[in-house]
Parts: C-alpha cells; structure tokens; sequence
C-alpha cells in the first residue's frame, strides 16, 4: 500500500526540517502572489512596493521556490504591511 502524505512537501523532502522550510516558503510565497494579483500592479511596480527587485519578484510568481528564503518573502510582505506570524507546535 502507497504512503500517504499530509502534503507534497512531505512527499518530496526526506528530512522533517527541510520539509517544514519548504511549507513556510510556499506560503509566503501564495500570500505574496495574491498582494501582486490583486494589486492589479505590473511586475515592476508591485516590486518597487515589495521592496525587492523585478527579477526577484517574477522568481515568487514563478514558484521558483528555490531561489527564495523566508527572510526575503517575509521582508517583502512586510514592506507592504502585512503582518506575518508564526504558530510553534509539538509534532506529536
């Protein structure tokens, strides 16, 4: 019988820490196309506003999730106002 999994990052990353990183930076990086999409801004204003560069920017809104830390999309969203939190629990 196949293994289930609670999500794809699950499924794809072997050790528990890098799979928890790749969820955290997922999100952001939802959060962070939505603000561009609904911003109704091009690629380059939404940037200039997400205080990074376009080139940056177009690597979120690709997925490109390699090429981004939780640092990064978390300074971004913070440059426009969003308030990023995080929640701690016991896995068990």
């Amino acid at each position: 019988m196949p293994r289930e999994y609670d999500n794809i990052w699950d499924a794809l990353e072997v050790k528990p820490s890098k799979s928890a990183n790749m969820k955290i930076r997922s999100k952001l990086m939802v959060e962070i196309s939505s603000f561009v999409e609904d911003s109704g801004l091009t690629q380059s204003e939404a940037a200039k506003e997400l205080d990074t560069t376009q080139p940056r920017l177009n690597d979120v809104l690709k997925g490109r999730i390699e090429k981004c830390t939780v640092d990064q999309l978390v300074n971004m969203l913070a440059s426009v106002g969003y308030k990023v939190d995080l929640t701690v629990s016991d896995a068990t």
